[in-house]
């Protein structure tokens, strides 16, 4: 008998089919992400769309700022400034209260707490090139910092500081009989009592203070005798001295000599004389009481007696050196180049009937280096500088502020300085 195949049922095979497209459905469910049933009373909740400009960091905003500038007095004891220059610091988008800080260096090594606005140069610094670093901030991120223009080498300390160590004006007189003797103010307009110096003094035709020419830190004298010879008399910082030897020879055809300040940029104080063919010519100073080689500033200087430095006279960083013409002071500035590559300006008139004319430092105490004057009455005149304040007085041909007689009885002197 044949055997016949029974027909096949389909009913074992629905669980398998079931089986399988649930598999699928978990699968492509798993590879969609997770699915969460959302509540038919939930509302969907769309974030509002944020700007771009929002996401940047406060960095983004830049920070614009005028070059700052270096000035003051670049010298041991003198005070240097951190100014704002060119144009006020913003920054974009605007927003906020700008702050300074500052960072001095010595040599390109910061000063241990030097990051005030000023800073007052120390011995220290002699020598040595001083810069600073301005840095303005709106926020923690929104911030600039420059290096000041421009960095400067300090010089030795000026006739300005005083010659009993006080850091205050002082002025040397010469009186008949030969003897030095010193007046000292208290660095606020008024005299302490006058101190004699030594005698012998009238052996010296000229005699003035070039400051600290030998690098020791203390303000030292310079005399010329009658035969040429110039000696340096070290000061000892209280009003004494040290040593006195004789550092040249030769010097008795120029017409005058006096102290130009550090005038090369060096670090050191330099000489300047005018020669009997009106030479202007600049003997600067090795910082050990001698010399380095001699050299021509100016071809024609007309000028008469006295020559003498006012030290940073206009509150910048220049040097300025005052020459009397025909009853005319005249200020030469210098950018300390080694030569007189500043302006030249009138800054007085009337001056020729006066027998001394010179300049020992801050009388009054403002901060700015002034003018003296001895005239035929033997009345001391003290005239006021404005510094830098007469770039923004209106007045920008007037260099002073004032004058007074400081003094009687000075017209016996044979020399004051």
């Amino acid at each position: 008998m044949d055997l016949v195949t029974a027909p096949r049922s389909s009913a074992p095979n629905r669980p398998r089919r079931l089986l399988a497209l649930l598999t699928t459905s978990v699968l492509v469910g798993t590879l969609a992400g997770p699915f969460i049933a959302t509540p038919a009373s939930a509302t969907p909740h769309w974030e509002a769309p944020v700007r771009a400009d929002t996401l940047l960091p406060a960095a983004a905003r830049p920070v614009y700022m005028g070059q700052p500038q270096l000035n003051g007095d670049p010298t041991v004891g003198g005070i240097l400034k951190a100014e704002l220059g060119g144009y006020a610091p913003f920054v974009i988008p605007e927003g906020g209260t700008p702050s300074f800080t500052y960072k001095w260096t010595r040599d390109g090594q910061a000063i241990a707490g030097a990051t005030g606005s000023t800073y007052r140069a120390t011995s220290s610094d002699l020598g040595r090139v001083v810069a600073v670093f301005v840095t303005v901030s709106y926020d923690a991120e929104s911030r600039l910092t420059l290096q000041a223009d421009y960095p400067l080498r300090i010089a030795a300390k000026p006739r300005a500081r005083g010659f009993n160590g006080d850091d205050t004006l002082d002025i040397f007189a010469r009186d008949a009989s030969g003897r030095l003797l010193l007046y000292p103010t208290d660095g606020r307009g008024n005299w302490r009592a006058a101190q004699v110096l030594g005698t012998g003094w009238n052996v010296f035709n000229t005699l003035f203070s070039p400051g600290d020419f030998d690098g020791d830190g203390t303000v030292d004298v310079i005399g010329r005798d009658a035969q040429g010879r110039l000696f340096l008399y070290q000061g000892n910082g209280t009003g004494g001295w040290k040593n006195a030897f004789q550092i040249g020879q030769g010097w008795q055809n120029f017409k005058t000599i006096s102290s130009a300040g550090d005038f090369n940029g060096d670090g050191s104080n330099d000489l300047i004389v005018v020669d009997q063919w009106h030479q202007a010519i600049l003997y600067p100073g090795n910082g050990r009481g001698g010399f380095l080689q001699a050299y021509g500033v100016d071809t024609y200087w007309v000028n008469g007696d006295p020559v003498f430095t006012v030290g940073h006279f206009g509150g910048k960083s220049n040097l300025g050196i005052v020459s009397r013409n025909y009853g005319y002071l005249r200020l030469y500035e210098a950018s300390r180049s080694g030569r007189l590559d500043g302006g030249r300006t009138d800054i007085g008139w009337g001056f020729n009937d006066f027998p001394f004319v010179g300049s020992a430092g801050d009388f009054n105490g403002d901060g700015t280096v002034d003018i003296f004057s001895v005239d035929t009455a033997g009345r001391l005149t003290m005239y006021y500088n404005k510094g830098a304040g007469y770039l923004t007085s209106g007045r920008p041909d007037i260099r002073w502020y004032g004058q007074s007689t400081v003094g009687w009885g000075w017209g016996g002197f044979t020399a004051v300085f």
